[in-house]
C-alpha cells in the first residue's frame, strides 16, 4: 500500500511540474502563443483597387479612328445687309433723298427700275412734291406719300402687275404707257441709272 502510494504521490509531482513548466511558458514567452494562435486563427485576404476597365471593341475603334470633327453650319449673310452701305453711298454721292432708306429699296423685286424711273420724274427724288418722286397721278392728280418708303412700295406694286408681269421692264418698253408718249430725255435719265446701279458691286 505504501508504494502504491508513493507511485501515486510520483505521478502527481509530475503533473504539477509540466503544468508548472506550461505556466512558466506563457508567462514568460507570450507573444509567440498569441502570435501562433493569430496566424492560425487569420484568413488571408487580397484586396484589389483601382483596377482598369477592359475598353470594348468599339471603344478601341473609335480610338483608332476618331470622328472627323463637326463641320459647323455656314453663316448665312442677309444680301441686303450687305448690299444697303453700297447702294446707299451711291445714293449720298448723287445727292438723293432716297440715301437713308437704302435697306427698305432693296426689299422690293424691281426696285432697280423703280430707282431709275425716279431719276426720270424727279432727279432721284431731288425735285418732288408729296414725297411722290414718281409723278404718279400726273401734275393735276398727283398722289401724295406719307413718306419715300410708302412711294416706294406703291410704284413697284403698279410698275409689277401694269408692266413688269406684262413683259414690259424696259424704259423703252414702258415710256409710251408710262409718260404719255414717246420721251427721249425721260429714256435716257433711267437707262442712266439702271447702267450705274449694275455697276455696283452688289450681292444677289
Amino acid at each position: 500500500m505504501i508504494g502504491s502510494m508513493r507511485k501515486a504521490y510520483s505521478m502527481t509531482s509530475r503533473f504539477v511540474w509540466v503544468l508548472l513548466v506550461a505556466v512558466v511558458a506563457t508567462m514568460v514567452f507570450p507573444s509567440s502563443v498569441s502570435a501562433s494562435t493569430q496566424i492560425q486563427n487569420t484568413r488571408l485576404v487580397f484586396e484589389i483597387k483601382n483596377v482598369p476597365s477592359i475598353p470594348n471593341v468599339q471603344t478601341i475603334q473609335n480610338l483608332q479612328n476618331p470622328p472627323p470633327p463637326a463641320t459647323p453650319p455656314p453663316v448665312v449673310v442677309d444680301p441686303i445687309v450687305i448690299n444697303a452701305p453700297i447702294l446707299q453711298d451711291y445714293l449720298n454721292k448723287k445727292g438723293s433723298p432716297l440715301a437713308p432708306y437704302a435697306a427698305d429699296i432693296l426689299k422690293y423685286e424691281n426696285w432697280k427700275l423703280v430707282l431709275a424711273i425716279s431719276n426720270g420724274e424727279s432727279t432721284l427724288c431731288k425735285k418732288q412734291i408729296y414725297n411722290n418722286c414718281w409723278g404718279v397721278g400726273g401734275a393735276w392728280n398727283m398722289r401724295h406719300y406719307a413718306s419715300f418708303t410708302e412711294g416706294f412700295a406703291d410704284v413697284n406694286r403698279f410698275l409689277t402687275e401694269k408692266y413688269v408681269a406684262r413683259g414690259a421692264d424696259t424704259p423703252e418698253e414702258i415710256v409710251n404707257r408710262y409718260v404719255g408718249h414717246p420721251n427721249a430725255n425721260w429714256v435716257f435719265a433711267v437707262n442712266k441709272i439702271l447702267a450705274e446701279v449694275n455697276q455696283l458691286p452688289l450681292q444677289n
